[in-house]
């Protein structure tokens, strides 16, 4: 799914059900605590209770107190989260808000602190960019319709904690929503804040850092989208050095921030240094291969983004190096994979490419027609991938002047393509203007049967009327 191109409607369908859940949630939390006397509510039957099971097997009531029960279901959501257990993550962060709201009260920063963690979940473990700010905008409220008052150094620093955190997840979620001018006032928000927090000096230096992480790196996202790429490169650089400075310098969290140094110089266009691009994905690929086995398939994915930017150098050198990484990719997917599995296909086809560049043709074609059966496999017999290999092989043929060939692989195309867009979908459109253009050389009509279209210009025409000049019979009237 494209987030960017998700409908208003159905996002804001996915906040009724998150609604209707954290409604559900504070009925259970509060019948709960109702048992107990802790909180107020009225006190239900008790099948409604939630139950666990004891040594003998049999159903009792869970009767722990609701701030217990907080934190047992923020252990939880941290769990599931880091065991890619998404939507029982979210089960959890959802059951906080209910909870936070019974042990805190409507007007507590730790209520918005828990829908802050929610705006996140939401953000980070589903890609919903709506719910995500508007539990964003949840917790803002919260925050700003009470006055709140710090106890001490370490409350305050946590208040202005959760102050960054909504503007953090409420930046990201209006960056994939392209709100970028708001994006960016909510991420130099949240930096500022985490400047006043480090003031302080009651929180681990660690843990500010790893804010400050994913505060440059939202707001290099929002300035290279801005096309502010000095700026974006300026926060990705910075980013790189507190990575350093808090996990070492061969952190595997390096990787994605040297690559997108790398996207952002490519993305200046005609002023992109495509030196520097290719030595930040030369430094990602060092990263991965120092932290990995090798042969893993995590060295060959940064050996494929770093063979993509040197075959976009157009020199030899560069090329060469390029074929060498993808065969070095190539060998890593087979023997992980096998030769049916996108991977494999994918890396054979960006092999190919850069052999038809290479003016290494017929060598491209044989590895093009050799993975068409793997595609049939992966995709199925009437896929795009499969429509997209016979076009590529008519391509290379019609530039080697072999326009039977070329024709041949153009209407296998053609098939696939009408079975799936129609006869008018620009897909189809644009094959059939190729077919149409080798149609027009007269040494290649003369060798295709005629349609019966065709057929139909050529007859001779009928006509139903007798020429009166004529006898028409042995009688004079």
């Amino acid at each position: 799914m494209d987030i960017d191109q998700l409908s208003d409607e159905n996002e804001r369908s996915r906040i009724s059900e998150d609604e209707d859940a954290m409604s559900t949630a504070r009925t259970d939390v509060t019948e709960e605590g109702s048992e107990e006397g802790s909180v107020v509510g009225t006190p239900k039957s008790s099948s409604r209770h939630r139950r666990r099971r004891n040594k003998n097997g049999l159903n009792e009531v869970d009767t722990s107190p609701p701030d217990k029960k907080l934190a047992r279901s923020e252990k939880k959501a941290k769990k599931f989260s880091s065991e890619k257990k998404f939507d029982e993550a979210l089960q959890e962060l959802i059951r906080c808000t209910a909870l936070a709201r019974i042990v805190y009260g409507d007007g507590h920063w730790k209520l918005a602190e828990a829908y802050a963690n929610l705006a996140r979940g939401y953000f980070e473990l589903k890609d919903y960019p709506v719910q995500a700010q508007a539990h964003a905008e949840t917790a803002k409220n919260v925050m700003y319709n009470t006055r709140h008052v710090a106890g001490s150094d370490d409350e305050r620093a946590n208040i202005i904690g959760v102050n960054i955190q909504i503007h953090y997840a409420m930046g990201l979620a209006l960056i994939a929503l392209q709100r970028l001018n708001e994006a960016e006032k909510c991420l130099m928000t949240a930096e500022k804040q985490s400047k006043d927090r480090a003031k302080l000096n009651v929180l681990d230096v660690a843990d500010t850092d790893e804010m400050d992480i994913k505060i440059c790196i939202g707001l290099a996202k929002v300035n290279a989208k801005q096309q502010k790429f000095a700026n974006s490169i300026r926060f990705l650089e910075k980013a790189i050095d507190l990575i350093k400075l808090v996990h070492g310098d061969d952190s595997i969290d390096l990787i994605p921030v040297y690559q997108s140094i790398g996207q952002v110089e490519q993305a200046k266009g005609k002023l992109a240094n495509q030196s520097r691009a290719v030595e930040m994905y030369y430094q990602a690929h060092v990263v991965a291969s120092e932290h990995y086995k090798e042969g893993a398939v995590e060295v060959a994915e940064t050996a494929m983004v770093l063979a993509a930017a040197y075959a976009q150098t157009g020199d030899p050198a560069g090329e060469a190096s390029a074929e060498s990484y993808m065969n070095e990719a190539l060998i890593t997917y087979q023997v992980a994979y096998g030769p049916n599995h996108a991977k494999t296909v994918e890396a054979e086809d960006e092999l190919a490419k850069l052999m038809v560049r290479t003016d290494r043709q017929q060598e491209a074609i044989s590895l093009l027609k050799k993975s068409i059966a793997a595609k049939k496999e992966v995709f199925g017999d009437n896929s795009q991938e499969v429509a997209d290999t016979y076009k590529l092989v008519a391509s290379v043929h019609l530039a080697q002047g072999d326009m039977e060939l070329s024709l041949k692989f153009f209407q296998k195309c053609l098939s696939i393509e009408t079975m799936l867009y129609g006869a008018g979908g620009k897909r189809t459109k644009n094959t059939q203007s190729s077919i149409d253009m080798i149609m027009a050389n007269p040494r290649i009509a003369s060798t295709q049967p005629r349609s019966k279209k065709e057929e139909l210009k050529t007859r001779p025409r009928f006509s139903s009327i007798v020429n009166r000049s004529s006898s028409s019979g042995g009688f004079i009237a």
